[in-house]
This record gives C-alpha cells, structure tokens and sequence, in this order.
C-alpha cells in the first residue's frame, strides 16, 4: 500500500595476543558530543503494513544451548546446521567459527577473569569479523573484537578439528597457562578493544560512506535522548557522539536499540512498540554535522518476540529486521519510496530455539548469524 511522501524532515592498540588488551581497556576516555536539543517531529503520515506472515515466534521458556556444548565441554569440532523451516525464503546455515567464550583483559592491576560468551552484535566488513562483547555481566558496558577470517581461515579455524581452537586460546588465557607458539600466531588474528559504555551493545552497524562503526549508547533505554556514537576502525573506541532527540505523534521516542546504515551512508532504525507487536522504522541522515530523521513505515504484526538485529544486504539492497529464531527482509527502495505491500516480505523462521543475538552480510550478499550458548557465527551455503 502507498502513502504520500512527508517531504519535512524531523531535525534533529596494536594487535596483541588474543584475548589480551592494552592498558586502554581500563582507562577512561571523553568522546565529542553534539546535542541537537529537543526537536518535535511534524511528520503525519502513517504506512501501516498489515503483513501476512508465518505464525508468531513465541519467547522460549528457555534458550537452547549448542547441542554438542556439554559433551565436548564448549570445544566443538562439529558444526552446526540450522535450516529454515517455514517461511517464503529459505536458508541453511553452518558453523564458520566457534567464538571464544572466556579469556582474559589484561591492563591495570586487579583485573580479573572476563566471560566473552554475551555477543550482542557482528558487523563483517571486509576481510574483518566485528563482534560487539558485553563486558562481563555488565550490560551497560562492553568492547569490540576484531577477527581477521582471512588469517582465521589461513590457519583452518573453519574446519574440522581446528573449529575448537579459538576457544582453547581463550580457555588457556583464562586459566593463565602459556599459549604455544600455534596459538601465538593464531592471536594475531585478533584485536580487541578498550571497554566502553554501550548500552545493550546490540547495534554495531557499518556505514560504507563514513568507513567507520556506529552504534547507538543505549544505557538508558527509558530516555529520550538518542546517543548514536561513532566509532574508530582502528582503536575500536567511540570519538563522536551526537545526542538528539526524536518525536513521533507528539511523543518522544525511546527503546531503540538497532542500527543499520544503506549504501549512501542513510541510517535505518525501529522503535519497539508495546505491548502491540509494532515496529516503526526510521531514517536518519547526517547532513553538516546535524542529525534528520524521518518516519517511514509502521511494521504490524512482528513475526518474533525479541526485536534483535537490524541490517542491510547491500548486494540485494534489503533492509533485515531478526528475531530470535525468525528474521524478515524487505526492499529499502519500496520501503523509501512508501510503496510497500505484504507480497514484498520475505520471512525465514529457524529450526532453533537458540537466541539469536546479530546478523550481518559480507560484499557478496552471503549471510552471517550470530548465536550465544555458546558463542558462534554461522554462514549462509
């Protein structure tokens, strides 16, 4: 269905062994702020998409955890395989690496052991594999990690029994034994970055114009205050972050939580909307240092429970909205032109009950999902 097009904008380090961290993962910094101050929105229109879709996705009682998880004690060498099993758009996915789920941040004295297996987000740019970690327990605060695949996969990470390597780097750091000089060569693959304050950490996003990592600082997900940070490619911490306020239908917006940026460097987000089962997506652009949002759709009728990744193929130019077990795409080019209709969805409900924490895609249009209990990112085939 179509809408008449609003044209009024709403104004608005060096590499180290794995798992190890140079003293700025400790040490406090300040990130430039711009605020662009409580800026109503005069935007009316309203595309409601009432879309037919597979049967709700309910919350599981309980995330299920990998299956050779408790017989290998987390060091998997088989992989895993997860298909679709309803939807219009069929996928099957395999293991391409078993993220390490323990290791060690070493900085200032009195740090202590750091749990790695609360992923909340993937970006793969390039030959590089971002993974957005949770510091701890800690949901407010976290770091990025910098795989290198091409050396991963240099040295078979992706295959057979050396699937179970990157864990057992983790696990030999945590325990504070030596690595041999395999697994020595092997960090060198991995960079990992200062701990910061993210929020829920679940938006890292790409933007192809600006080369740099975005994401939003969503550590008070009740406040209507968008804080979208800019983030260094190099030392993985944020240097820029702009502060703005949105309103939608007189009322200022929270619970954003996902990000993802389209070709031209536009950036794309949904608020969740409860206790319907509504997404309202956005776009927002950055023009001489100012932030313009606009409002573009009203998605009824979300096929999942969890809203919990927002990306874009941009081989396809789809925008993707996942859920845990479930994940729908649709036409950014209908989506921004307002002329969506239900027969433009395509939706992928999973064969898993395992929560799905983040999905991205590489300069191929190949997709990457990443899953926790434990910790892995698996590929489209």
């Amino acid at each position: 269905m179509t809408s008449k097009y609003n044209k009024k904008f709403i104004i608005l380090s060096v590499i180290i062994g794995a798992f190890l961290v140079t003293v700025l993962a400790t040490m406090s910094f300040t990130v430039a702020a711009t605020n662009l101050g409580n800026i109503v929105s005069d935007c009316e229109n309203n595309i409601t998409i009432d879309n037919d879709i597979p049967k709700f996705v309910k919350k599981p009682n309980k995330y299920a955890i990998s299956p050779q998880w408790s017989k290998t004690k987390g060091f998997e060498t088989k992989k895993n395989k997860i298909k679709t099993k309803d939807g219009n758009k069929k996928y099957t996915f395999k293991t391409e690496y078993f993220l390490p789920t323990s290791g060690k941040l070493i900085g200032k004295k009195g740090n202590f052991n750091e749990y790695w297996y609360n992923c909340q987000s993937i970006v793969i740019e390039g030959k590089y594999m971002y993974i957005l970690t949770s510091h701890g327990y800690n949901v407010k605060k976290g770091f990025i990690v910098r795989y290198d695949m091409k050396m991963l996969n240099k040295f078979n990470l992706n295959k057979g029994k050396n699937l179970a390597n990157l864990r057992k780097i983790g696990a030999a750091l945590r325990d504070e034994k030596n690595l041999t000089k395999n697994q020595k060569l092997i960090s060198k693959a991995i960079k990992i970055g200062p701990v910061f304050n993210t929020g829920h950490g679940q938006s890292l996003a790409y933007n192809p114009k600006t080369k740099s990592l975005w994401m939003w600082q969503d550590d008070n997900w009740t406040s209507p205050t968008l804080k979208l940070m800019r983030i260094n490619m190099k030392t993985l911490k944020p240097f820029h972050i702009y502060k703005f306020k949105v309103s939608y239908d007189n009322k200022k917006i929270n619970r954003v939580r996902n990000l993802a940026f389209d070709k031209k460097g536009d950036f794309y987000f949904h608020q969740i909307i409860t206790p319907s089962r509504e997404d309202r997506i956005f776009k927002g652009k950055i023009v001489n240092d100012r932030i313009e949002v606009k409002f573009l759709a009203t998605i009824k009728n979300r096929p999942g429970w969890y809203a919990q990744s927002l990306a874009i193929n941009r081989v396809s130019n789809s925008l993707f909205l996942a859920f845990d077990g479930v994940f729908y795409s649709i036409p950014l080019a209908k989506l921004n032109k307002y002329t969506l209709n239900n027969t433009d969805f395509e939706y992928t409900v999973l064969d898993t009950k395992r929560e799905t924490q983040g999905l991205s895609f590489d300069r191929y249009g190949n997709t990457y999902l990443l899953l926790i209990r434990g910790s892995e990112v698996l590929k489209s085939v």
